[in-house]
């Protein structure tokens, strides 16, 4: 698309989104970054790109952050418009239109409108510089930018004011911002007692890994919240053995020490020690809720 856009820290910064695991995170901002001008983007084919998993494509419509419009996956992100901003004049329709207003009749959409300045067809530049439509051409890049595009505010062949404004507002060196351990622990008391006992150490040591670990704990937390309360019958009766908010951390701490456990003699580089933990947490939890026992196997 020549639109180029950059979701607000507004969302990427909340604690609601931040309590989603890292996957999910990462799935959410590949489909903003693919998404057209109306907010619609076909998320099977993101998944697929990014190897994400429809679990995460889940927990998203859970959390309303996007709305699926049909069965191929085609989705719509809920907050576009807060998030977005593109010019009218270089708007350009969602070919899922009609679909999305379909299923979301109450749905605010920018309309698309011609440049005021526009030539008409007949007095077209010889160098295409204007597309029939009046619109500008592939080659002049609206005011909204995508992340990549941009490093540390620093804009590539482009001296376009607005452009330049929009981009000191909302340039940061990060996708997401920083949120240190304290934070996360701080907006999620009900993990801080399993993560002193499990990343100790890793906290003094590794501070970094330690927060991609603890991360991934409060994701799967939170996940496992969802399900309980969508009638997991696992969780149901790990709560009922263990006591109410106890039955989903019992899962969560039975399967980070199987995954520990397995990677020290396993993990090769320390480095990976995060990433490492969190795909290994996420599948053996997804094996305790459906058959109801942690695998201490690979």
């Amino acid at each position: 698309m020549a639109q180029r856009r950059m979701f607000s820290s507004r969302i990427t910064s909340s604690a609601k989104f931040l309590k989603m695991p890292s996957s999910t995170q990462n799935l959410y901002w590949h489909l903003g970054q693919n998404a057209d001008d109306d907010g619609v983007v076909e998320a099977y084919n993101v998944i697929n790109l990014i190897g994400a998993k429809e679990d995460d494509l889940r927990l998203l419509v859970t959390k309303d952050f996007v709305k699926v419009l049909n069965e191929d996956l085609v989705v719509f992100i809920t907050d576009w418009r807060e998030n977005n901003r593109i010019r009218s004049d270089r708007k350009i329709d969602s070919i899922y239109k009609d679909l999305l207003l379909q299923i979301m009749p109450d749905v605010e959409l920018l309309s698309s409108k011609p440049r005021a300045d526009a030539k008409p067809k007949a007095q077209q530049s010889v160098n295409n510089q204007l597309t029939s439509t009046g619109r500008p051409d592939d080659n002049q890049r609206s005011a909204q930018v995508r992340l990549g595009k941009v490093r540390l505010g620093q804009v590539k062949d482009d001296d376009d004011d607005e452009y330049n404004q929009s981009l000191e507002i909302q340039k940061s060196p990060e996708i997401f911002p920083k949120t240190t351990i304290a934070e996360l622990l701080a907006e999620n008391p009900q993990v801080e007692g399993l993560v002193n006992d499990l990343f100790s150490d890793l906290i003094v040591d590794n501070p970094d890994q330690a927060f991609e670990a603890i991360n991934a704990v409060v994701g799967q937390y939170w996940r496992l919240r969802t399900l309980l309360d969508d009638g997991n019958e696992v969780l149901i009766l790990k709560e009922q053995v263990h006591g109410k908010g106890q039955g989903i951390l019992a899962v969560i701490k039975e399967a980070s020490e199987a995954q520990l456990e397995y990677m020290k003699v396993h993990l090769a580089n320390f480095i990976m020690f995060g990433r490492y933990f969190e795909n290994g947490l996420i599948d053996r939890i997804n094996t305790a809720i459906s058959s109801g026992g942690i695998s201490n196997g690979n």
